[in-house]
């Protein structure tokens, strides 16, 4: 026969919030262990910015452990047990962990609701509830979307073992009223999408409410799916749908993942040209957003050996990342997070919606055949030539000219160090320059690039 479920009121909840001094002595689950990609929390309420950053770094860390998947536990102690919160707080706590999530290009796939897990018994004092038949667990939907459903979730033993209509009735028997114990589990999944602005800005916007009435936690919920939509022609995120189902529908609303934004929407460079010209320091200074001290700061950013970084000079081909989100602003090299810490290339293509694939190639005579193995392997797009001012285009820049025009590679040419360099010097450059390109075995008309307006020109006139 069926056994009566009661409600949480009915099962000596107390009235009113149960004060500070009571002993959170009740053990639900496990304790918490130092690494994996599990995280407890007891209360998330109003963190300054300081803790918003430390609470970022905790989350960054737990999905990295979990290889882009963590799971926290909000209204419960580092020891595992129940620390005796009403819905209100905890879901105020887990909004506040949704909005961190967000700034990490990470979503919610489950929100999970549990109650009834403890009641207080007759000498007032908290205890395991020992009949299981009455825990209830709701999955609700994400604040800022990224999971659907709200339906009561069970394991499937209590599925076999309840009717439908007994399913239905352990649901309404949820309560938001206060003084009911409330726990709540997120999962959180780290996703590939390009919609997802990792700037912190929306989650500071969002934390700052310093009043919450009756209505806030709605209000809260509003603000916070407002704050963290971008929109993109039709595209835009509502909080609609499963993960799943906005990966599948990524690609027609103008979205790829990071294997598509690496082949699809990635533009490979070959960057060239004759020694000392500074193509490493070029490719340093864009792809880690910050400038050269004039002692070799950037280019032994990115240089891979040691013997590279002690003379200077390039000898291997190696690709640098730099993407670009949708609206064309640049990926920062930095984490925002971790300010000393270089982004990896697996999270650049994460965050951008266009990649720009930098291959740092030599440009020493001796590593003459490394530079043709790199060109005519790398499937390059555009070909970046670079010529230092000061000194008229050698032969090596000839010789570069002529590789990148025998494999049908456009070729953009690019006057370097033109700081402190006279006019009649750089004059001087651009003139043997364009004789180059004229020679009969390049074949080139030369246009000079002084406004946006001549990149739009020269755009329109390359290849796509």
């Amino acid at each position: 026969m069926p056994t009566e479920t009661k409600s949480p009121q009915q099962m000596g909840a107390p009235s009113q919030l149960p004060p500070d001094t009571m002993e959170r002595s009740v053990q639900v689950i496990s304790p918490e262990k130092q690494g994996g990609n599990t995280e407890y929390k007891r209360q998330v309420s109003s963190p300054t910015t300081s803790r918003l950053r430390s609470l970022a770094t905790q989350m960054s860390y737990r999905l990295d452990e979990g290889m882009g998947r963590c799971v926290y536990n909000v209204g419960v102690e580092d020891d595992g047990c129940h620390s005796l919160l009403d819905y209100r707080s905890v879901a105020e706590s887990a909004r506040v962990v949704e909005c961190i999530a967000r700034s990490l290009n990470a979503v919610v796939l489950e929100r999970t609701m549990i109650q009834g897990e403890v009641k207080t018994g007759k000498d007032g004092e908290p205890m395991l509830t020992k009949n299981k038949n009455t825990i209830i667990e709701v999955d609700e939907p994400p604040v800022l979307g990224g999971a659907g459903g709200d339906d009561g979730r069970m394991n499937e033993d209590e599925k076999e073992e309840k009717s439908p209509d007994d399913l239905e009735g352990r649901k309404a028997l949820f309560s938001k009223a206060d003084g009911v114990l409330t726990r709540c589990v997120l999962t959180i999944q780290r996703v590939e999408t390009h919609l997802l602005d990792p700037s912190p800005v929306s989650l500071t916007r969002l934390i700052s409410r310093k009043d919450r009435s009756e209505s806030s936690v709605s209000d809260g919920i509003a603000d916070s799916a407002e704050a963290t939509t971008i929109e993109q022609g039709t595209a835009s995120l509502k909080g609609k749908g499963t993960a799943e189902s906005s990966s599948a529908s990524s690609v027609n609303n103008g979205q790829y993942s990071v294997s598509e934004t690496l082949s699809k929407n990635n533009v490979r460079i070959a960057v060239v040209g004759n020694v000392d010209a500074g193509k490493s320091t070029l490719i340093g200074a864009l792809t880690t957003s910050c400038l050269d001290d004039g002692r070799g700061k950037c280019r032994t950013s990115i240089m891979k050996h040691r013997h590279e970084i002690e003379s200077g000079r390039t000898s291997t081909a190696t690709t640098h990342l730099m993407g670009f989100r949708h609206n064309g602003e640049p990926i920062a090299g930095r984490d925002q997070i971790r300010v000393h810490k270089r982004k990896t290339e697996d999270e650049v293509a994460r965050e951008s919606y266009r990649v720009c694939t930098l291959i740092d190639l030599a440009g020493h005579e001796k590593y003459l055949k490394t530079t043709i193995h790199g060109v005519s392997s790398g499937m390059c797009d555009y070909g970046l030539i670079l010529v230092n001012s000061r000194h008229p285009p050698t032969h090596m820049t000839q010789q570069h000219l002529n590789l990148c025009c025998s494999f049908g590679i456009p070729v953009i040419v690019v006057f370097t160090k033109i700081d402190g360099c006279p006019e009649h010097a750089v004059k001087n450059s651009k003139e043997e320059v364009f004789k180059l390109l004229r020679a009969p075995d390049i074949g080139r008309r030369p246009f000079a690039v002084r406004t946006e307006q001549d990149v739009s020109t020269c755009v329109c006139s390359f290849p796509t």
